[in-house]
Protein backbone atom coordinates (compact mmCIF):
# COMPACT_ATOMS: atom_id res chain seq x y z
CA UNK A 1 0.00 0.00 0.00
CA UNK A 2 1.40 3.70 -0.99
CA UNK A 3 0.78 6.60 0.88
CA UNK A 4 -0.21 9.49 -1.06
CA UNK A 5 2.75 11.28 -2.48
CA UNK A 6 1.12 15.03 -2.65
CA UNK A 7 -0.25 14.73 1.53
CA UNK A 8 1.39 14.48 4.31
CA UNK A 9 1.48 11.78 6.67
CA UNK A 10 0.05 13.98 9.33
CA UNK A 11 -3.00 15.28 7.72
CA UNK A 12 -5.81 13.64 5.85
CA UNK A 13 -7.74 14.33 2.58
CA UNK A 14 -9.47 17.12 4.35
CA UNK A 15 -6.88 19.03 5.71
CA UNK A 16 -7.52 17.64 9.10
CA UNK A 17 -4.43 16.90 11.55
CA UNK A 18 -4.04 12.86 11.82
CA UNK A 19 -3.29 12.34 15.79
CA UNK A 20 -0.18 10.19 15.22
CA UNK A 21 0.83 7.45 17.86
CA UNK A 22 4.05 5.73 16.55
CA UNK A 23 4.42 2.02 17.04
CA UNK A 24 7.24 1.25 19.92
CA UNK A 25 10.24 0.19 17.92
CA UNK A 26 13.30 -2.20 19.45
CA UNK A 27 16.64 -2.54 17.54
CA UNK A 28 20.00 -1.13 17.60
CA UNK A 29 19.51 2.42 17.37
CA UNK A 30 16.72 2.94 19.50
CA UNK A 31 19.34 1.05 22.06
CA UNK A 32 21.45 3.88 21.62
CA UNK A 33 19.01 6.51 21.79
CA UNK A 34 17.68 5.27 24.69
CA UNK A 35 21.13 5.53 26.74
CA UNK A 36 21.92 9.40 24.84
CA UNK A 37 18.65 10.27 25.91
CA UNK A 38 18.80 9.58 29.70
CA UNK A 39 22.51 11.17 29.92
CA UNK A 40 20.67 14.33 28.25
CA UNK A 41 18.07 14.48 30.34
CA UNK A 42 20.25 14.16 33.71
CA UNK A 43 22.49 17.09 32.12
CA UNK A 44 19.42 19.97 31.19
CA UNK A 45 17.87 18.70 34.77
CA UNK A 46 20.79 18.66 37.25
CA UNK A 47 23.03 20.92 35.46
CA UNK A 48 21.50 24.09 37.27
CA UNK A 49 22.19 22.41 40.38
CA UNK A 50 25.92 21.80 40.07
CA UNK A 51 28.85 24.27 40.48
CA UNK A 52 32.09 25.31 39.15
CA UNK A 53 34.49 27.49 41.10
CA UNK A 54 31.35 27.97 43.69
CA UNK A 55 29.84 29.32 40.09
CA UNK A 56 26.67 28.19 39.09
CA UNK A 57 27.66 25.57 36.25
CA UNK A 58 25.25 27.61 34.06
CA UNK A 59 23.67 30.51 34.48
CA UNK A 60 22.30 33.16 32.48
CA UNK A 61 21.30 36.10 34.70
CA UNK A 62 19.88 38.17 32.00
CA UNK A 63 18.36 41.15 34.93
CA UNK A 64 22.06 41.26 36.78
CA UNK A 65 23.53 41.03 33.33
CA UNK A 66 25.70 38.09 34.80
CA UNK A 67 26.16 34.87 32.66
CA UNK A 68 28.30 32.07 34.34
CA UNK A 69 29.16 29.54 31.55
CA UNK A 70 31.26 26.44 32.75
CA UNK A 71 33.48 28.40 35.47
CA UNK A 72 33.69 31.41 33.26
CA UNK A 73 31.89 34.16 34.32
CA UNK A 74 30.89 36.82 31.71
CA UNK A 75 29.19 40.20 31.91
CA UNK A 76 27.42 42.38 29.74
CA UNK A 77 30.30 44.28 28.77
CA UNK A 78 31.41 41.06 27.44
CA UNK A 79 29.46 40.90 24.67
CA UNK A 80 32.74 40.16 22.26
CA UNK A 81 33.20 36.61 24.58
CA UNK A 82 29.26 35.80 24.23
CA UNK A 83 29.55 36.41 20.50
CA UNK A 84 32.27 33.63 20.16
CA UNK A 85 30.58 31.06 21.98
CA UNK A 86 27.09 31.84 19.78
CA UNK A 87 29.35 31.60 17.10
CA UNK A 88 30.76 28.34 17.69
CA UNK A 89 27.98 27.00 18.29
CA UNK A 90 25.61 28.24 15.09
CA UNK A 91 28.63 26.96 12.94
CA UNK A 92 29.41 24.04 14.97
CA UNK A 93 25.43 22.84 14.04
CA UNK A 94 26.27 24.28 10.29
CA UNK A 95 29.36 21.82 10.23
CA UNK A 96 27.42 18.51 12.14
CA UNK A 97 24.64 18.85 9.31
CA UNK A 98 26.34 19.14 6.78
CA UNK A 99 28.38 16.22 7.59
CA UNK A 100 25.85 14.03 9.53
CA UNK A 101 22.74 15.26 8.46
CA UNK A 102 19.89 15.73 10.86
CA UNK A 103 21.43 14.14 13.93
CA UNK A 104 20.68 16.58 16.49
CA UNK A 105 17.28 16.69 15.26
CA UNK A 106 17.01 12.51 15.76
CA UNK A 107 18.97 12.34 19.02
CA UNK A 108 19.65 15.42 20.91
CA UNK A 109 17.24 17.83 20.20
CA UNK A 110 15.09 19.02 23.58
CA UNK A 111 12.11 18.57 21.14
CA UNK A 112 12.42 15.22 20.47
CA UNK A 113 14.00 13.68 24.20
CA UNK A 114 11.37 15.20 26.17
CA UNK A 115 8.53 14.04 23.84
CA UNK A 116 10.27 10.38 23.03
CA UNK A 117 11.81 9.63 26.65
CA UNK A 118 9.47 10.66 29.07
CA UNK A 119 5.66 12.14 27.57
CA UNK A 120 5.16 8.91 25.14
CA UNK A 121 6.40 6.69 28.32
CA UNK A 122 4.12 8.15 30.28
CA UNK A 123 1.81 7.84 27.83
CA UNK A 124 2.80 3.69 27.66
CA UNK A 125 2.55 3.69 31.51
CA UNK A 126 -0.72 4.78 31.59
CA UNK A 127 -2.65 4.00 28.27
CA UNK A 128 -0.76 1.10 27.34
CA UNK A 129 1.46 -0.25 23.98
CA UNK A 130 0.44 1.50 20.12
CA UNK A 131 -2.36 -0.66 19.41
CA UNK A 132 -3.95 0.00 22.81
CA UNK A 133 -3.75 3.95 22.64
CA UNK A 134 -5.02 3.95 19.30
CA UNK A 135 -8.28 1.52 20.46
CA UNK A 136 -8.19 4.16 23.27
CA UNK A 137 -9.10 7.40 21.45
CA UNK A 138 -10.90 5.94 18.35
CA UNK A 139 -13.06 3.97 20.54
CA UNK A 140 -16.61 5.42 22.23
CA UNK A 141 -16.53 7.96 25.57
CA UNK A 142 -16.48 5.63 28.58
CA UNK A 143 -15.09 6.01 32.00
CA UNK A 144 -11.30 3.68 31.76
CA UNK A 145 -11.34 6.31 28.86
CA UNK A 146 -11.88 9.42 30.69
CA UNK A 147 -9.78 8.33 33.67
CA UNK A 148 -6.84 7.25 31.48
CA UNK A 149 -6.62 10.28 29.33
CA UNK A 150 -7.10 12.71 32.43
CA UNK A 151 -4.49 10.75 34.29
CA UNK A 152 -2.15 10.86 31.46
CA UNK A 153 -2.11 14.53 31.11
CA UNK A 154 -2.35 15.30 35.19
CA UNK A 155 1.13 13.56 34.91
CA UNK A 156 2.13 15.84 31.76
CA UNK A 157 1.51 18.76 33.95
CA UNK A 158 3.48 17.48 36.76
CA UNK A 159 7.18 16.63 34.23
CA UNK A 160 5.69 20.17 32.53
CA UNK A 161 6.03 22.26 35.57
CA UNK A 162 9.73 20.62 36.70
CA UNK A 163 11.07 21.13 33.03
CA UNK A 164 9.67 24.68 33.45
CA UNK A 165 10.89 24.92 36.54
CA UNK A 166 14.60 23.15 35.82
CA UNK A 167 14.86 25.74 32.74
CA UNK A 168 13.90 28.78 34.70
CA UNK A 169 16.99 27.65 36.97
CA UNK A 170 19.07 28.72 33.84
CA UNK A 171 18.10 32.39 34.28
CA UNK A 172 17.16 32.90 37.97
CA UNK A 173 19.74 31.17 39.80
CA UNK A 174 19.01 27.66 41.17
CA UNK A 175 19.50 28.71 44.93
CA UNK A 176 17.29 31.84 44.17
CA UNK A 177 14.08 29.79 42.51
CA UNK A 178 14.52 27.54 45.79
CA UNK A 179 13.69 30.14 47.49
CA UNK A 180 11.14 31.49 45.87
CA UNK A 181 9.62 27.88 45.80
CA UNK A 182 9.57 27.70 49.30
CA UNK A 183 8.14 31.41 49.89
CA UNK A 184 4.62 32.77 48.20
CA UNK A 185 3.47 33.57 44.97
CA UNK A 186 2.83 36.86 46.00
CA UNK A 187 6.18 38.05 46.94
CA UNK A 188 7.44 37.05 42.99
CA UNK A 189 4.37 37.36 40.98
CA UNK A 190 6.92 37.99 37.38
CA UNK A 191 8.17 34.63 37.87
CA UNK A 192 5.51 32.65 39.43
CA UNK A 193 3.84 34.18 36.21
CA UNK A 194 6.42 33.27 33.74
CA UNK A 195 7.00 29.61 35.17
CA UNK A 196 3.11 28.91 34.88
CA UNK A 197 2.91 30.01 31.63
CA UNK A 198 6.28 28.24 30.25
CA UNK A 199 4.83 25.08 32.09
CA UNK A 200 1.29 25.24 30.24
CA UNK A 201 3.56 25.93 26.72
CA UNK A 202 5.62 22.87 27.26
CA UNK A 203 2.44 20.92 28.25
CA UNK A 204 0.85 22.24 25.19
CA UNK A 205 4.30 21.32 23.00
CA UNK A 206 5.03 18.38 24.08
CA UNK A 207 1.94 17.02 25.56
CA UNK A 208 -0.35 17.81 22.03
CA UNK A 209 1.22 20.05 19.41
CA UNK A 210 4.46 17.35 19.02
CA UNK A 211 5.18 16.90 15.56
CA UNK A 212 3.24 19.92 14.32
CA UNK A 213 5.75 22.09 15.90
CA UNK A 214 9.12 19.88 13.68
CA UNK A 215 6.90 20.43 10.59
CA UNK A 216 5.32 23.69 10.70
CA UNK A 217 7.40 26.20 13.14
CA UNK A 218 10.96 25.07 13.71
CA UNK A 219 13.31 26.46 11.03
CA UNK A 220 16.20 23.93 11.03
CA UNK A 221 14.09 21.99 9.32
CA UNK A 222 14.06 24.42 6.09
CA UNK A 223 17.87 25.09 6.78
CA UNK A 224 18.33 21.92 5.99
CA UNK A 225 18.27 21.74 2.26
CA UNK A 226 20.78 24.86 2.49
CA UNK A 227 22.87 22.89 5.00
CA UNK A 228 22.90 19.29 3.19
CA UNK A 229 24.93 18.41 -0.04
CA UNK A 230 25.07 14.99 -1.80
CA UNK A 231 27.86 13.60 0.84
CA UNK A 232 25.79 14.67 3.95
CA UNK A 233 24.90 11.39 5.90
CA UNK A 234 21.29 11.11 6.21
CA UNK A 235 18.79 8.19 6.88
CA UNK A 236 17.82 6.70 2.88
CA UNK A 237 15.94 4.23 1.95
CA UNK A 238 17.67 1.98 -0.64
CA UNK A 239 15.07 1.79 -3.96
CA UNK A 240 17.50 0.12 -6.06
CA UNK A 241 17.52 -2.81 -3.47
CA UNK A 242 13.88 -2.31 -2.09
CA UNK A 243 11.94 -1.66 -5.78
CA UNK A 244 9.65 -2.74 -7.03
CA UNK A 245 8.10 -3.74 -3.91
CA UNK A 246 5.98 -6.05 -2.85
CA UNK A 247 2.30 -5.43 -4.95
CA UNK A 248 4.04 -3.23 -7.53
CA UNK A 249 6.22 -5.64 -9.40
CA UNK A 250 4.89 -6.08 -13.10
CA UNK A 251 4.35 -9.63 -14.62
CA UNK A 252 8.23 -10.94 -14.86
CA UNK A 253 9.29 -8.28 -13.10
CA UNK A 254 12.00 -9.52 -10.02
CA UNK A 255 10.11 -8.36 -6.79
CA UNK A 256 12.58 -5.69 -4.58
CA UNK A 257 13.08 -6.29 -0.79
CA UNK A 258 10.32 -3.86 0.88
CA UNK A 259 7.56 -5.92 1.43
CA UNK A 260 5.23 -3.08 1.75
CA UNK A 261 4.39 -4.21 5.42
CA UNK A 262 4.45 0.13 6.04
CA UNK A 263 6.05 -0.62 9.27
CA UNK A 264 8.26 2.58 8.78
CA UNK A 265 5.44 4.51 8.40
CA UNK A 266 4.01 3.36 11.39
CA UNK A 267 6.73 3.69 14.00
CA UNK A 268 7.31 7.40 12.52
CA UNK A 269 7.02 10.31 15.04
CA UNK A 270 5.96 12.69 12.35
CA UNK A 271 3.70 10.16 10.35
CA UNK A 272 6.24 10.31 6.77
CA UNK A 273 7.25 7.44 4.24
CA UNK A 274 10.99 7.24 4.07
CA UNK A 275 10.46 5.64 0.57
CA UNK A 276 9.71 8.96 -0.58
CA UNK A 277 12.85 10.14 -0.44
CA UNK A 278 14.59 13.10 1.88
CA UNK A 279 11.63 14.71 3.60
CA UNK A 280 11.83 18.01 5.20
CA UNK A 281 9.40 16.59 8.20
CA UNK A 282 12.36 13.53 8.50
CA UNK A 283 14.19 14.18 11.95
CA UNK A 284 16.67 11.25 11.28
CA UNK A 285 15.17 9.06 14.60
CA UNK A 286 16.38 6.19 13.08
CA UNK A 287 12.95 4.29 14.01
CA UNK A 288 11.98 3.27 10.44
CA UNK A 289 15.58 2.31 10.60
CA UNK A 290 15.30 -0.27 13.46
CA UNK A 291 11.86 -0.99 12.00
CA UNK A 292 12.71 -2.51 8.83
CA UNK A 293 15.75 -4.00 10.10
CA UNK A 294 13.25 -6.00 12.41
CA UNK A 295 11.17 -7.20 9.00
CA UNK A 296 14.07 -7.92 7.10
CA UNK A 297 15.30 -10.32 9.78
CA UNK A 298 11.90 -12.03 9.82
CA UNK A 299 12.03 -12.58 5.89
CA UNK A 300 15.48 -13.92 5.95
CA UNK A 301 17.04 -10.91 4.33
CA UNK A 302 19.67 -8.71 5.10
CA UNK A 303 19.06 -5.76 7.00
CA UNK A 304 19.99 -2.01 5.89
CA UNK A 305 17.52 -1.73 3.54
CA UNK A 306 16.54 1.91 5.52
CA UNK A 307 19.45 3.15 7.40
CA UNK A 308 22.14 6.07 7.22
CA UNK A 309 23.94 7.08 4.19
CA UNK A 310 24.76 9.46 2.23
CA UNK A 311 22.63 10.55 -0.51
CA UNK A 312 24.95 9.95 -3.36
CA UNK A 313 26.15 6.43 -1.72
CA UNK A 314 29.79 7.66 -1.32
CA UNK A 315 31.49 7.51 2.41
CA UNK A 316 31.42 10.36 5.26
CA UNK A 317 34.05 12.98 4.10
CA UNK A 318 35.02 15.84 6.31
CA UNK A 319 37.52 17.19 4.03
CA UNK A 320 34.72 18.50 1.29
CA UNK A 321 35.18 21.97 0.80
CA UNK A 322 32.22 22.91 3.00
CA UNK A 323 32.81 21.21 5.89
CA UNK A 324 36.49 22.52 5.99
CA UNK A 325 35.21 26.41 5.40
CA UNK A 326 32.98 25.44 8.74
CA UNK A 327 35.72 23.99 10.67
CA UNK A 328 37.62 27.23 9.46
CA UNK A 329 35.46 29.25 10.87
CA UNK A 330 34.50 27.02 14.51
CA UNK A 331 38.60 27.34 14.68
CA UNK A 332 38.22 31.17 14.11
CA UNK A 333 35.56 31.45 16.51
CA UNK A 334 37.63 29.19 19.23
CA UNK A 335 41.00 31.17 19.01
CA UNK A 336 39.41 34.43 19.30
CA UNK A 337 37.41 32.86 22.46
CA UNK A 338 40.44 31.14 23.75
CA UNK A 339 42.39 34.98 23.11
CA UNK A 340 39.60 36.93 25.25
CA UNK A 341 39.57 34.73 27.77
CA UNK A 342 43.54 34.72 28.20
CA UNK A 343 43.93 38.43 28.58
CA UNK A 344 40.82 39.40 30.48
CA UNK A 345 41.23 41.01 33.36
CA UNK A 346 40.13 39.17 36.59
CA UNK A 347 38.70 43.11 37.47
CA UNK A 348 37.62 45.93 35.32
CA UNK A 349 38.75 49.20 36.99
CA UNK A 350 38.08 52.87 35.81
CA UNK A 351 39.84 55.88 37.39
CA UNK A 352 37.90 59.38 37.65
CA UNK A 353 38.59 62.69 38.82
CA UNK A 354 35.94 63.74 41.58
CA UNK A 355 33.06 66.12 40.64
CA UNK A 356 33.96 68.88 42.69
CA UNK A 357 37.31 71.65 42.24
CA UNK A 358 40.21 70.08 40.73
CA UNK A 359 42.13 70.82 43.80
CA UNK A 360 41.77 72.30 47.04
CA UNK A 361 44.51 73.81 49.73
CA UNK A 362 45.57 73.80 53.02
CA UNK A 363 47.97 74.35 55.58
CA UNK A 364 50.19 72.02 57.30
CA UNK A 365 51.32 72.55 60.16
CA UNK A 366 54.32 74.29 59.12
CA UNK A 367 52.51 76.80 57.06
CA UNK A 368 53.13 75.28 53.99
CA UNK A 369 50.50 74.74 50.89
CA UNK A 370 49.51 71.09 50.41
CA UNK A 371 47.37 70.60 47.69
CA UNK A 372 44.25 68.19 47.74
CA UNK A 373 42.87 65.80 44.96
CA UNK A 374 39.64 64.34 44.97
CA UNK A 375 39.15 60.85 42.99
CA UNK A 376 36.53 58.40 42.28
CA UNK A 377 37.87 54.78 41.52
CA UNK A 378 35.29 51.83 40.37
CA UNK A 379 36.15 48.53 40.30
CA UNK A 380 33.90 45.60 39.11
CA UNK A 381 34.85 41.88 40.30
CA UNK A 382 34.90 39.69 37.78
CA UNK A 383 36.37 36.97 39.22
CA UNK A 384 34.32 33.70 40.70
CA UNK A 385 35.42 34.71 44.23
CA UNK A 386 35.43 37.35 46.78
CA UNK A 387 37.96 40.08 46.39
CA UNK A 388 39.82 42.16 48.91
CA UNK A 389 40.87 45.09 47.03
CA UNK A 390 43.74 47.47 48.28
CA UNK A 391 44.87 51.02 46.97
CA UNK A 392 48.82 52.52 47.60
CA UNK A 393 50.72 54.70 46.35
CA UNK A 394 54.31 53.00 45.17
CA UNK A 395 57.61 53.97 47.37
CA UNK A 396 59.19 56.72 45.18
CA UNK A 397 55.79 58.75 45.10
CA UNK A 398 55.29 58.19 49.04
CA UNK A 399 59.09 59.38 49.35
CA UNK A 400 58.82 62.33 47.54
CA UNK A 401 55.71 63.23 49.64
CA UNK A 402 52.26 62.03 47.95
CA UNK A 403 50.25 60.75 50.67
CA UNK A 404 46.71 58.42 50.01
CA UNK A 405 43.76 59.70 51.95
CA UNK A 406 41.30 56.81 52.14
CA UNK A 407 38.38 56.00 54.29
CA UNK A 408 38.62 52.43 53.99
CA UNK A 409 40.80 50.51 52.91
CA UNK A 410 40.81 47.45 51.70
CA UNK A 411 37.54 46.97 50.46
CA UNK A 412 36.10 43.48 49.67
CA UNK A 413 33.70 43.22 46.40
CA UNK A 414 31.86 40.02 46.28
CA UNK A 415 31.75 38.21 42.95
CA UNK A 416 30.34 40.27 40.26
CA UNK A 417 29.83 43.21 42.44
CA UNK A 418 30.51 47.28 41.36
CA UNK A 419 32.13 49.07 44.19
CA UNK A 420 33.37 52.55 44.31
CA UNK A 421 36.02 54.00 46.03
CA UNK A 422 36.81 57.98 46.70
CA UNK A 423 40.14 59.14 47.88
CA UNK A 424 42.37 61.66 48.30
CA UNK A 425 45.67 62.57 47.50
CA UNK A 426 47.56 64.66 49.43
CA UNK A 427 50.86 66.34 48.82
CA UNK A 428 53.25 69.64 48.86
CA UNK A 429 52.58 72.46 46.40
CA UNK A 430 56.30 72.35 45.32
CA UNK A 431 56.19 68.93 43.79
CA UNK A 432 54.03 70.98 41.36
CA UNK A 433 55.91 71.96 37.76
CA UNK A 434 54.94 75.07 36.48
CA UNK A 435 51.59 74.44 34.50
CA UNK A 436 50.43 72.93 37.70
CA UNK A 437 49.92 69.24 36.26
CA UNK A 438 51.86 65.90 37.41
CA UNK A 439 51.48 62.52 36.68
CA UNK A 440 51.44 60.02 39.24
CA UNK A 441 51.02 56.03 39.72
CA UNK A 442 48.30 54.16 42.28
CA UNK A 443 48.64 50.67 42.55
CA UNK A 444 45.34 48.38 43.08
CA UNK A 445 45.44 45.19 43.65
CA UNK A 446 43.39 42.09 45.38
CA UNK A 447 45.42 40.83 48.68
CA UNK A 448 43.77 37.37 47.86
CA UNK A 449 46.88 35.03 48.10
CA UNK A 450 46.55 33.50 44.59
CA UNK A 451 49.16 32.77 41.98
CA UNK A 452 47.56 34.46 39.16
CA UNK A 453 45.93 37.28 41.73
CA UNK A 454 44.85 40.68 40.42
CA UNK A 455 47.23 43.89 40.21
CA UNK A 456 47.28 46.67 37.81
CA UNK A 457 48.55 50.26 38.21
CA UNK A 458 47.12 52.88 37.29
CA UNK A 459 47.90 56.09 35.60
CA UNK A 460 46.81 59.59 36.92
CA UNK A 461 47.13 63.38 36.47
CA UNK A 462 47.76 65.56 39.69
CA UNK A 463 46.19 69.10 39.53
CA UNK A 464 47.59 72.52 41.54
CA UNK A 465 47.90 76.19 40.90
CA UNK A 466 50.04 77.33 37.84
CA UNK A 467 52.97 79.24 38.39
CA UNK A 468 55.79 80.99 36.26
CA UNK A 469 58.77 79.03 35.61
Amino acid sequence: MALDPERLGSIDEFGDRIKIIPAEVRGFYRKHRTWTQFILLLIFLLLPWTTIHGQQTLLLDIAARRFSIFGLTFWAHDAPLVFFILGTLTVGLAFVTSVWGRVWCGWACPQTVFIDAVFRRIEIFVQGKYIQRRQLYSGPLSFSKIWKISLTWILFFIVSSVIAHSFIAYFVGAEKLVQMIQGSPSENWNYFLIVTIMSLAVLFDFGWFREQFCIIMCPYGRFQSVLLDQKSLAIVYDSKRGEPRKGLAKPGEKPGDCVSCNRCVQVCPTGIDIRKGLQMECIACTACADACDEIMTKVKKPKGLIGYSSLDGSKVNLLKPRSIIYMFLILIFISGLAYNIITREKAQVFLMRGQDAPYSIIKDENGENIVLNHFKLQIQNQDFTEAHYELSIPDKWQKNGVQLIVAQNPMTAKSGEIITWHFFVRFKEQLLPADGKLTALISIQDLNQEPDHFKTIKEFTLMGPAHAP
